[in-house]
């Protein structure tokens, strides 16, 4: 018969290898609350204790109470690191005299940070990046984000999503979104002009009527606002209306250039022209030079030409 060989293993090798002592473990007892400023509890904030003299520690987690409990320490200074999403963290030490020692619960109060959350500006940075590159079905989708993460900047933020949807030339949405804006704050006449045009563009002529009678002339300061209703005007070839708002534009602003000559534009495809020519000679009074001035001198001698004939 033939014998088989085998090996043979060291005796050292057939016993394990010790675990690493955990130092840190004892029969103490550390328990404390963590709130935010108000006194809320805040569940789910990871408390982690390290014992540097012992080179070891754990990480527990508070419950809806924001309240949180260890059994098991060893004596020694402890530092205490609390953290929770949307705070600064804190830090703290602790000295645990003794392992019999009975602690006061350690109350920590964890603060907002001065900005906002790091989660609110990545999603703000991420939708305005893709706005700017035009990638607006992308732009809208980072707004929307943004929105449930900060319902109080809705106002804002529907104004953004709004100027997405109007880029993509889908104006019944961007309207359902400035709407949005206007049920929030009535007298934002900067938005209800874009709400205009939105309108205008997708066909509602009615409803930018009914828009439009919503601004109140004594809160306009800016001439932009009546500038930019009227344009919208022009582009659904309704002259008669626009020269209108061009009107309130000069008298929010007398030396408004743009109104003058856009009005001088309007009153040309109305066909008044007497009132053409007096905006056009207004242009070159306020700016004899430039593209604007010199379309202007133009047609006013085509104009003149052609009263000639």
């Amino acid at each position: 018969m033939r014998l088989l060989r085998t090996a043979l293993i060291p005796a050292a090798l057939l016993v394990a290898a010790p675990l690493p002592a955990q130092d840190w473990k004892g029969l103490g007892r550390l328990e404390g609350k963590v709130t935010d400023a108000a006194g809320k509890p805040i569940e789910g904030a990871s408390v982690k204790l390290d014992l540097p003299s012992r080179g070891g520690g754990t990480t527990v987690t508070t419950d809806k109470k924001g309240k949180w409990a260890i059994l098991g320490l060893a004596a020694g200074q402890w530092n205490i690191d609390v953290a929770a999403e949307g705070f600064a963290p804190f830090q703290i030490s602790f000295n645990l005299a003794s392992e019999g020692q009975r602690s006061k619960p350690i109350e920590v109060t964890l603060q907002r940070p001065a900005g906002p959350p790091p989660e609110v500006t990545r999603a703000f940075e991420a939708a305005e990046a893709a706005f700017k590159a035009a990638r607006y079905p992308e732009a809208r989708a980072e707004y929307e984000k943004l929105l449930a993460l900060r319902p109080d900047l809705a106002k804002e933020i529907n104004a953004r999503i709004a100027l997405a949807y109007s880029e993509e030339k889908d104006y019944g949405k961007a309207l359902d979104h400035l709407q949005r804006v206007l049920d929030a704050d009535p007298g934002n006449a900067t938005i209800r002009g874009l709400a205009v045009e939105a309108s205008l563009r997708a066909g509602q002529t009615e409803r930018a009527t009914e828009l439009v009678k919503g601004i109140d002339p004594a809160t306009i300061k800016d001439p932009a606002v009546y500038y930019n209703i009227a344009v919208a005007f022009l582009n659904a070839q309704k002259p008669e209306e626009a020269a209108g708002y061009l009107t309130h534009a000069v008298t929010v602003d007398p030396a408004f250039i743009d109104g003058y000559y856009q009005r001088a534009l309007a009153y040309l495809q109305a066909g008044k022209l007497e009132e053409s020519k007096a905006d056009f000679r207004k242009v070159l009074e306020l700016q004899p030079e430039g593209p604007q001035a010199e379309t202007a001198r133009k047609a006013l001698s085509d104009l003149e030409k052609s009263a000639k004939k």
